[in-house]
């Protein structure tokens, strides 16, 4: 089990296989919420429509690259059949591993109310959920499953993590950080209030 804590970003917890160090994860972790940052102040002035492109051409800008089947040579060969449809959905798309440490997160994340509040607040107000859980993917890489998941708001009340719901509007797929472009390329540019104001978007909660 991995030492790095997890942490709700926006509308979406975000969680670490082993093998990541504190560093590497803080570094997702700001990218992450730089392009949440982004993407809801783009949807909330209207400039955009599609949220979730949006915020996946924010992370590719830093960064973040699709990642083909071909590249990717996971430990768990197999793939048991979860009765779970969003894990189902996290395992088909990168394995069981990834889905596991997602269910760890999730199971944790209910046991913190603070925490969960801010979740869930923020999946009502946008009307969508992620999960984007993370393994090393090589030299200073991180692999990384962007579950997307969007409905009616209603469907996002308090509770809906536990609640069974359509999964009619899912996207997952899996992608690469390189996190040395993303120190030395990108990041130098931004400007340290930007920098400050996603990092205050970030709530760890304990594992």
């Amino acid at each position: 089990m991995t030492s790095v804590a997890p942490a709700v970003i926006g509308a979406g917890i975000v969680s670490f296989l082993p093998g990541i160090c504190a560093a590497q994860a803080s570094k997702v972790k700001l990218a992450l919420a730089m392009a949440e940052r982004a993407a809801h102040s783009a949807f909330q002035e209207k400039v955009i429509t599609d949220w979730f492109a949006y915020y996946r051409n924010q992370l590719k800008f830093m960064g973040w690259d699709a990642v083909t089947a071909e590249q990717i040579h996971w430990p768990d060969k197999g793939r048991t059949r979860q009765t779970d449809q969003v894990l189902a959905t996290i395992s088909k798309a990168a394995g069981d591993s990834f889905a596991s440490t997602t269910d760890i997160s999730m199971k944790k994340l209910l046991s913190d109310p603070k925490a969960l509040r801010r979740l869930e607040a923020s999946a009502f107000e946008r009307q969508h959920f992620q999960l984007l859980p993370c393994a090393p993917g090589g030299a200073n890489r991180v692999d990384m499953v962007i579950y997307h998941e969007t409905d009616k708001q209603s469907v996002f009340s308090a509770g809906f993590i536990q609640h069974k719901r359509s999964h009619k509007n899912v996207r997952a797929e899996l992608v690469r950080f390189n996190i040395l472009a993303f120190e030395n390329t990108y990041l130098p540019k931004v400007k340290d209030r930007v920098v400050k104001a996603a990092q205050e978007q970030i709530h760890d909660y304990a594992i």
